[in-house]
């Protein structure tokens, strides 16, 4: 039986193998606020989601982002993990009226810096990409999920994202269904706080219901 030595030119690799991995959370105050955890210990998470945040500020933002992460799994000893982004809609509203704000033009370029966010991040690992969220505030009550903001922005993704990217969507987890579909009525308001826009722990509970979810993923958030 051959014995891999510490010594040897293929230790390297085999030892960081088995390090355990630093995951890395990019997202915005949705994604921030979620508690976002690994199920699987020793693993970890760096949240780097900060308030406001975009795919456009994450394009801009990402050799920082990455240098980050590297650094802070090293310090602690770790290998890096997947990379999960949840950026859930401040592309398509409007931070100022709250109000879905899109253009094909607006969502072409968002579609173009997303692909390129996750093929620089693909050069690291996996990627997951955790699905935009329909507003109350920005939605038209009784608005059918195909009409959302957010469902515009989740069909430009499918569409824009590597193959090697996995797409979660989450969009219609907030929503009822009326007369068949997936809508914005009333009744969704409990999923949200007074702003319409940030999710209660209701919200959270829905969104980790998700059937498409990975299992080692946990929203702490939904149990507050």
């Amino acid at each position: 039986m051959d014995v891999l030595e510490v010594s040897d030119p293929e230790a390297g690799p085999w030892l960081d193998r088995q390090a355990p991995p630093l995951h890395l959370l990019i997202g915005d105050s949705i994604a921030r606020d979620s508690g976002l955890r690994s199920r699987l210990p020793p693993d970890e998470f760096l949240s780097l989601a900060r308030g406001g945040a975009t795919w456009k500020s994450t394009a801009r933002d990402l050799d920082d982002i990455i240098a980050r992460w590297t650094t802070k799994a090293a310090e602690e000893g770790r290998r890096l993990g997947d990379a999960v982004i949840w950026l859930t809609g401040n592309d398509v509203y409007s931070r100022l009226t709250r109000l879905s704000s899109f253009s094909p033009e607006t969502l072409e370029e968002t579609g173009r810096l997303a692909a390129d966010v996750c093929r620089r991040l693909l050069e690291k690992g996996r990627v997951t990409v955790l699905g935009p969220l329909p507003r109350m505030s920005g939605e038209i009550s009784g608005s059918r999920w195909e009409t959302t903001a957010s469902y515009h922005l989740e069909r430009r993704l499918k569409h824009s994202l590597p193959p090697a990217v996995r797409l979660v969507p989450l969009g219609r987890q907030l929503l009822r269904r009326a007369g068949g579909r997936y809508c914005v009525v009333q009744e969704c308001a409990t999923s949200f706080r007074h702003d319409g826009v940030h999710l209660t722990a209701e919200g959270y509970a829905r969104v980790a219901d998700a059937l498409q979810l990975p299992i080692w993923i946990s929203l702490t958030a939904a149990f507050k």
